[in-house]
């Protein structure tokens, strides 16, 4: 889920609760750190639930109160008293299983698991219910372990090995106590299957789709943009060098440890005239960009991708790898092994490879066909509004409690 451009969402009021409170919940969170996608549904479920206790491994200085969350609801694991708990937390990940361990959930009769590492495993009795909210189970200690390994160092390797196994299997193990699963999109439901064979429920998070506004040229611009934090991972490279072969003007919204070598791949192509780096803009200017654009680039592959509903609510369309959170964003059918030539979808174009190539056919092909209007994409991107979220997390909560 791509969670740093939600850096400057704090400053939108807190959600109003939709439905009576309910006084029997326990809110479980991994670890409350920088305000990325999940503790954006961190704190909306502390706001459908002004009363949860709140359990976590550890949080980092503020981050309670940037979201908006009294500090006194948040009760702390062993860990916390580590010094730079979030900045160690790569190190820390052997004590996970046990810390979770230590939280006391009381005696609430439902549990909600905020989860992408051990929540969901917190100990519990047999009358109360968890549900589990899932942005992704452990992949580096499942399907990912041999490429989160590449990074420890080789004599620590059959260490770290051994522990994540054991983290796999424990995770596994305690997948059976959870009663209800709902993953953030139809791609980590199918994790979730490959994972614990459990079925899932998809409810996307929220994004505040009314705060943002509709630009009366959504897809009518003449540049491009990047927009999210400046890493690796998200292979912003692509758009880098397909701009700049295609000869199409790039703004690249954010920061991060990749922009040195991005702004050096644009003086390789011989592009910075047309590439441009701005950094993190304020709130209403960021949206003032990506609204005029003439489409966001998503080259990456993200387990949501809040970004791109961004996108469509200004009206503007997505490029995207087909891969991820983007095949439901998109509103095309969910093909996860898409192939072929890139693809035309309601929200904009889906390509099958990360290279170079592929991405310029895509953009070929957004400016070659005709488009849906942006008050259309204004539509599509409603399905993920706020509300739409809040609703339905508090049907599923009404159902598990019962």
């Amino acid at each position: 889920m791509s969670g740093t451009e939600a850096l400057d969402r704090t400053a939108n009021p807190v959600p109003s609760v939709v439905a009576p409170p309910r006084n029997d919940v326990v809110i479980v969170h991994d670890w409350i750190g920088h305000v990325g996608g999940a503790e954006m549904c961190l704190r909306e479920f502390a706001a459908f639930f002004p009363n949860a206790p709140i359990l976590t491994l550890f949080s980092e200085a503020g981050a309670a109160v940037s979201l908006g969350i009294d500090p006194t609801r948040i009760r702390e694991s062993y860990l916390a008293r580590i010094p730079r708990a979030m900045s160690l937390r790569r190190y820390l990940i052997p004590f996970f299983a046990d810390a979770i361990q230590t939280l006391d959930v009381g005696d609430a009769r439902v549990v909600l698991a905020s989860s992408h590492a051990v929540a969901k495993s917190i100990p519990h009795r047999s009358y109360q219910r968890v549900l589990a909210y899932v942005y992704s189970p452990m992949r580096y200690a499942h399907d990912l372990l041999h490429e989160y390994l590449r990074g420890v160092p080789a004599p620590m390797r059959p260490y770290v090995r051994s522990v994540l196994r054991r983290l796999a299997a424990w995770d596994i193990a305690t997948a059976t106590g959870v009663h209800t699963f709902v993953a953030i999109s139809r791609g980590i439901a199918e994790r979730i299957w490959t994972t614990y064979r459990r079925r899932a429920e998809v409810v996307h998070p929220p994004v505040a789709v009314q705060n943002i506004p509709l630009s009366n040229n959504g897809g009518g611009g003449d540049y491009y943009v990047l927009l999210s934090r400046l890493v690796r991972y998200k292979r912003f490279d692509l758009a880098v060098r397909a701009a700049a072969r295609a000869r199409r003007r790039l703004v690249v919204i954010g920061d991060g440890p990749d922009r040195q070598r991005l702004q050096a791949i644009a003086q390789e192509e011989r592009a910075t005239d047309i590439i441009e780096f701005v950094g993190r803009l304020p709130h209403a200017q960021k949206f003032e960009v990506l609204g005029g654009a003439r489409a966001l680039l998503f080259p990456g592959e993200e387990d949501f991708g809040i970004v791109g509903v961004e996108a469509l609510a200004t009206g503007t369309p997505v490029i995207a790898y087909g891969r991820g959170g983007m095949l439901d964003i998109l509103g095309g059918d969910y093909d996860p092994l898409l192939s072929g030539p890139p693809r035309l979808e309601r929200g904009g174009v889906l390509f099958a490879s990360q290279t170079v190539d592929d991405l310029i056919a895509a953009m070929q092909v957004l400016e070659s066909s005709s488009q849906p209007s942006a008050q259309d994409r204004r539509v599509l991107a409603e399905q993920f509004d706020s509300p739409v979220f809040r609703k339905r997390i508090l049907e599923i909560i009404d159902s598990v409690a019962g």
